[in-house]
């Protein structure tokens, strides 16, 4: 009697099992959705029911070579994905004088030195190491060797002025002297074939804060910001005032306060300016107090800005910050 009901049983087993088989060779799944594929210069949104951006190409038969590359924009293809061919290009690597010819779809000429066996542990492009690759490039590679040293530096007081209105205008009392503090900076030494090319701070330890110059001043209580408002201060300070990217530190764009880094975010010594104050610097505007660094201590600032050359601009200079109120 059972052995009569095993042949059905066992065909539809073997039919489920052929039928799994050919969606993990094909690719595709009954469950449809619509994506946008970026490829040739073309932009085109299809209705598809591939599960991989391997399969999507074989259904709109667009032909992906060795070296060429597929982008999503979403961890897995699914509705809305923005899909984009990167087309391989050819490029120069050249190292010690012996130059070699690949084809490469990276982004950067430090991502192709990679491809190619340049891990960036012992090896680094020469000039930007995150410079765009463009046809027919020659990217020049170094021998890369970091030296460790830690010097002892100065944390230069801040100088903390709170508006009174019980002295005249322009003077001023003292109520604590200003004290510099003292810290250690790691860096790295960084060597491009035997020739010095930069430093890469490590680490920063603070060995005594510093003491910051209190005074009281006669002026007026308000100041004028760049969008024609007028605001209430509480304390201004004199600081040194740098320039950063979201990207720089741990490249992840989230600030200490957990938001998100951008313009008119400003990383400040929580000891000095609490997280969560808003601020205001002539030539740079409002900005919120929600990130740190590590070389930020006293009377240093470091202001967000949207891209390199608006940092380059910037560079380093003295500022006043008005705590607002």
């Amino acid at each position: 009697m059972n052995k009569r009901y095993q042949r059905p049983v066992t065909r539809m087993y073997v039919t489920l099992i052929a039928l799994l088989i050919i969606v993990s060779l094909t690719g595709f799944i009954d469950k449809g959705k619509l994506v946008t594929i970026h490829a040739d210069g073309t932009v085109k949104t299809v209705y598809t029911h591939a599960i991989n951006e391997e399969a999507l190409m074989r259904e709109n038969k667009i032909v992906i070579g060795s070296y060429d590359e597929l982008q999503v924009s979403t961890p897995k293809l699914t509705e809305g994905s923005q899909v984009t061919v990167c087309r391989a290009v050819p490029v120069t690597i050249e190292y010690k004088g012996q130059k070699q010819q690949v084809l490469s779809a990276k982004k950067t000429v430090q991502d192709v030195a990679v491809q190619y066996g340049y891990d960036t542990e012992a090896y680094r492009p020469y000039g930007k190491a995150d410079a765009a690759v463009e046809e027919n490039i020659v990217i020049r590679i170094g021998a890369l060797s970091k030296k460790t040293i830690t010097e002892d530096e100065v944390v230069p007081y801040a100088v903390e002025s709170i508006p009174d209105e019980n002295i005249g205008r322009g003077e001023e009392q003292i109520l604590q002297e200003g004290k510099d503090g003292r810290k250690k900076v790691t860096v790295n030494i960084v060597s491009l074939d035997g020739q010095v090319i930069g430093r890469e701070p490590v680490s920063t330890t603070l060995v005594t804060e510093m003491q910051p110059l209190i005074r009281h001043v006669g002026t007026k209580e308000t100041v004028e910001i760049n969008t024609g408002a007028i605001s209430k201060y509480k304390k201004v300070f004199t600081m040194v005032a740098t320039a950063y990217l979201p990207t720089d530190g741990n490249g992840e764009g989230i600030t200490k306060m957990g938001t998100i880094a951008r313009y008119g975010v400003v990383a400040v010594d929580p000891n000095i300016i609490p997280l969560g104050s808003r601020v205001f610097i002539p030539g740079y505007g409002l900005a919120t107090a929600e990130d740190t660094g590590g070389d930020i201590l006293g009377n240093r600032i470091d202001l967000c800005m949207e891209d390199y050359n608006s940092c380059m601009r910037f560079g380093r200079r003295t500022v006043p910050v008005y705590v607002l109120e």
